[in-house]
């Protein structure tokens, strides 16, 4: 009887040690498949990063930048440098829409309103940052005697 139960302790003993091996083995094989996988993203990323640099020092060593040259590239290189990274980021459209109301905060009351409104698309909008600025105009109609 003592030899049943240690033959039958042993047979539970193997099953334990084959699935803890599999399950070993399994971990190490998503360990590789996330290395590999990272790997390959640092070297998209990579690539991304230094093409994204070239056509930036372009526009820079063209002058169709509104920046001095050397501070251009410094941008550039700066830029580079982050998304090699993995911490460069874009802001999103939301943010670049609550950037642009938030410069309204600074006018008068009725004054806040209209430029809220301008930076919501309203009205027409003229230039672009490369050539000097953003003109944005809004025509609203006043009532006689206001």
């Amino acid at each position: 009887m003592k030899h049943d139960q240690t033959a039958i302790n042993h047979t539970r003993n193997q099953r334990a040690a084959k699935k803890a091996a599999g399950l070993i083995a399994a971990v190490i094989s998503s360990l590789l498949l996330v290395n590999v996988s990272t790997a390959a993203d640092r070297q998209d990323t990579s690539a991304n990063a230094r093409a994204r640099y070239e056509n930036e020092k372009s526009i820079c060593n063209n002058g169709q930048s509104n920046q001095a040259r050397e501070t251009c590239l410094r941008e550039a290189g700066a830029a580079k440098q982050q998304a090699q990274l993995g911490t460069l980021t874009t802001a999103s459209e939301d943010q670049l829409q609550r950037n642009r109301e938030l410069r309204c905060n600074a006018l008068p009351p009725t004054d806040r309103e209209y430029c809220l409104q301008r930076m919501r698309g309203e009205g027409t909008q003229s230039g672009s940052a490369q050539s000097g600025g953003i003109s944005r105009e809004l025509v609203v109609p006043v009532k006689p005697g206001q």
